[in-house]
């Protein structure tokens, strides 16, 4: 299973929903109703634990994911950084 498939599953069993009908891979997850403010912080720890990777809190107030999509491309950005090296201070923590 791959990075995109796993983020949707975890999506699909957490929030109860399913893609491919009205919640596309685009969808904004908060106007559709899937997700609320809560259920967005288990999001992010599940990429943080799932995926080996730091969000900082800066991260996860001003750059809010609200697409499968989005998200995805954020957790490539941020394992691609750990991969080249740069580390990622907030694993530090």
């Amino acid at each position: 299973m791959d990075r995109t498939d796993r983020i949707r599953k975890f999506i699909e069993d957490r929030f109860l929903v399913e893609f491919g009908g009205e919640v596309t891979d685009d969808s904004d997850l908060f106007k559709a109703g899937v997700m609320d403010s809560f259920g967005y912080i288990q999001l992010m720890s599940f990429l943080e634990d799932e995926f080996s990777i730091g969000v900082t809190d800066e991260e996860m107030l001003t750059d809010v994911f609200v697409s499968l999509d989005a998200i995805d491309a954020f957790v490539a950005r941020k394992a691609a950084a750990r991969d080249a090296g740069q580390g990622d201070a907030s694993c530090a923590e």
